[in-house]
């Protein structure tokens, strides 16, 4: 997430904004347009100077962006590896033999219902972690 917002309210630590709606935004001079969008508050972990109606560059480090990168890799990879030692469980639960079409099939259905289960997270607002003030702009 590397996204544009406005500074809406500052209280001591926490920091309101209301985001953009897109990069279009930065070139006009109308704050109130934006005053319409959902509000939620972010971190200022570098203590940039802040300034309510400030148009700031918010996100996550890209080290957090990175790691979060790679389990959403590993999490289907793993669960691919994890249908194809459980076919054989699944063979004798549902009395049918295994033979590699069948383990394929696993690997499959547990790719697909792993990688499903991490696009559907990853378009969720729920965060580990509260975003950053990256930049005032």
């Amino acid at each position: 997430m590397r996204d544009f917002a406005i500074v809406k309210s500052i209280d001591g630590q926490k920091i309101e904004v209301v985001s953009l709606i897109s990069d279009a935004c930065l070139a006009c001079n109308n704050i109130h347009c934006a005053k319409d969008g959902k509000s939620f508050h972010v971190l200022n972990k570098k203590n940039l100077p802040l300034q309510e109606n400030n148009i700031i560059r918010i996100g996550f480090p890209r080290v957090l962006n990175g790691i979060l990168g790679l389990i959403s890799l590993f999490i289907p990879i793993a669960s691919s590896v994890l249908g194809f030692l459980m076919t054989p469980y699944f063979a004798q639960k549902f009395e049918f033999t295994v033979t590699p079409s069948t383990e394929a099939c696993m690997v499959g259905i547990f790719f697909v219902v792993s990688a499903l289960v991490v696009f559907v997270i990853s378009r969720t607002d729920i965060h580990l972690k509260q975003p950053e003030v990256l930049q005032v702009m």
